[in-house]
């Protein structure tokens, strides 16, 4: 960056900070705060109406040049203003990691709105809506891009932080985006949901700062916890009514048998699964207690593979027929818990219906 010097219309002196986005050839000046940017007035027209009448305003003779050329203050944040300038004449290209790419997609997405550009502003819409889905296929499409093949989960690595995107929505009536951010931050622990994430950090107006921390209003905060413990409560009623006393399946390959009902091998096999995946799999020992999506995902991923369940009298495999129905069960069950979804954070009309109270 460079600054100039150039006297405001009162006669004073003002530093004036020059950004990376001056054209010598451009025929006017944007002026955000004190940072300056020279631009074509056609580029902007070309795309925006907005800008194509605000350009038609007459200016007062008298106006001060800056370069040679007529300015205009503008009041958006100067870091919005560079990202979507950048936007304009460069286009908007995301590669990995994802979440670098969310301060200038929120820029950009929030003077594209303001100032009307509708290609922008579906390019912006579109990437957050890969991020954060409005179905259960790209939701899974998106936690397997997140874990490794080892298993490791590493979603900040792929996603912004959920109340950034919260944040971001809200401001800009984004509701279709809203219910799995509320989702996935709910994911962590009370401490790390009411202690915040940093912030947005300025690459022109204070870069060389610390960003801020970035905390739920007190409404936003009870509004995540509750459907914490509703998506806690789902699964609990849910492997209780499908897993705790689970009937054989009328088809099952040892009902004909001598055992006893607690004897039953498929009954032996569904209480271990019980105690797994209430105790370990969805449970604290790895951080994934109100995530019913995975948890339920765990259960039918035990029933694709191969394992054996330990019992202490016996080593009992899962018949076919009592696999492929709490396959269906657990399917069905995953499908009940995203139409939910959304209500459990306050969106009673579903997936984008409304803004929750």
């Amino acid at each position: 960056m460079s600054t100039t010097k150039i006297s405001n219309p009162q006669g004073s002196q003002n530093a004036l900070t020059r950004s990376d986005i001056w054209f010598k050839d451009g025929n006017i000046v944007l002026i955000s705060e004190s940072f300056i940017f020279k631009i074509h007035s056609g580029q902007l027209e070309r795309h925006s109406e907005i800008f194509a009448g605000m350009f038609d305003i007459p200016q007062p003779p008298e106006q001060d040049l800056i370069d040679g050329c007529p300015s205009i203050k503008m009041l958006d944040n100067p870091d919005d203003l560079y990202y979507f300038l950048s936007a304009l004449y460069d286009g908007l290209h995301f590669a990995s990691p994802r979440p670098l790419h969310f301060a200038r997609i929120a820029a950009v997405l929030r003077l594209s709105t303001k100032y009307f550009v509708p290609h922008l502003r579906q390019q912006c819409l579109e990437r957050l809506k890969l991020d954060w889905p409005i179905d259960l296929e790209g939701w899974d499409a998106r936690e397997a891009e997140a874990t490794t093949i080892k298993g490791a989960y590493n979603p900040r690595q792929y996603t912004a932080h959920p109340i950034l995107v919260i944040e971001l929505a809200i401001e800009l009536g984004l509701n279709e985006i809203l219910p799995s951010a509320f989702y996935d931050l709910s994911r962590y622990g009370p401490s790390k949901i009411m202690y915040g994430t940093v912030g947005i950090k300025s690459i022109l107006v204070s870069p060389d700062e610390e960003s801020r921390i970035v905390c739920l209003s007190k409404q936003l905060l009870v509004r995540t916890l509750r459907g914490r413990e509703t998506a806690q409560q789902f699964l609990v009623d849910f492997l209780s009514a499908q897993l705790e006393n689970r009937d054989p399946s009328p088809k099952c390959w040892h009902s004909q048998s001598s055992h006893s009902f607690k004897a039953h091998p498929c009954v032996q096999a569904f209480e271990q699964m019980y105690l797994d995946i209430y105790r370990c799999i969805g449970g604290v020992a790895i951080g994934r207690d109100a995530d019913p999506l995975f948890t339920l995902a765990q259960g039918v991923d035990r029933l694709v593979r191969p394992d054996k369940v330990e019992g202490e009298r016996a080593r009992a495999l899962m018949c076919g027929p009592c696999k492929s129905l709490f396959f269906t069960d657990c399917t069905k069950g995953r499908e009940a818990a995203w139409v939910l979804l959304p209500t459990w954070f306050g969106f009673a009309g579903g997936w984008g219906k409304d803004s929750g109270d």
